[in-house]
């Protein structure tokens, strides 16, 4: 029996130090430095070391703070990794509107994770069909045209096709496809390219 237990220790011991090498240490201070510069791009991989554990000991909290600060200056990435954190409690209690908002933030920038995050949470358990259901529709259809290939993976495939064989009323799903049309117009928009004009 100790013999089990001391190999399920060191087992473990090198399963948590894998990430832990110089290289990885050098990666996550390079991060760190770039981050503590004002780099978007960087503030965002810092979140995710300290999620992951890469290059540094993991720490949820630190690293909602680093994603929250891109977050905050608009990187889609860092949006979704705060809505996810908050739609399951990880690092931050769970807290539903909180969710939804960065979710929302995250999917409107193209980000197709998010959108099916967001779609999941409106279709909940897909037993009663209410007025969610044109949330759900809506989001889960916008994810399927953004993320094409990836609406094809079993999970994917079988949400859309639930959410679809539900909304069988006509008025509902007027009511879903005009949403689904809003969303699309909002996404074109977030994602058409910025003129000059429009930066100043």
């Amino acid at each position: 029996m100790k013999l089990l237990i001391w190999t399920t220790l060191l087992c473990l011991s090198a399963a948590l130090s894998a990430q832990q090498t110089p290289a990885t240490e050098r990666t996550f201070q390079q991060y760190k430095a770039e981050a503590e510069k004002g780099d978007l791009a960087a503030i965002h991989k810092l979140g995710w070391c300290y999620e992951r554990g890469f290059g540094t000991n993991r720490n949820l909290p630190e690293s909602i703070r680093w994603y929250r600060r891109a977050a905050e200056e608009g990187h889609a990435a860092s949006q979704e990794a705060i809505g996810e954190a908050y739609l399951h409690g990880e690092g931050v209690p769970v807290e539903h509107l909180e969710a939804v908002k960065w979710l929302t933030k995250a999917a409107l920038q193209g980000r197709g994770n998010a959108q099916f995050e967001l779609a999941e949470y409106y279709g909940g358990s897909l037993q009663y069909v209410n007025s969610k259901y044109i949330e759900a529709y809506a989001w889960a259809h916008l994810f399927a045209k953004t993320e094409p290939k990836a609406a094809k993976a079993p999970r994917h495939e079988a949400f859309l096709k639930s959410i679809d064989n539900q909304l069988v009323d006509k008025l509902m799903l007027a009511d879903a496809k005009k949403r689904l049309a809003e969303l699309e117009k909002e996404l074109a928009t977030n994602l058409a390219p910025k003129t000059k004009a429009a930066k100043k």
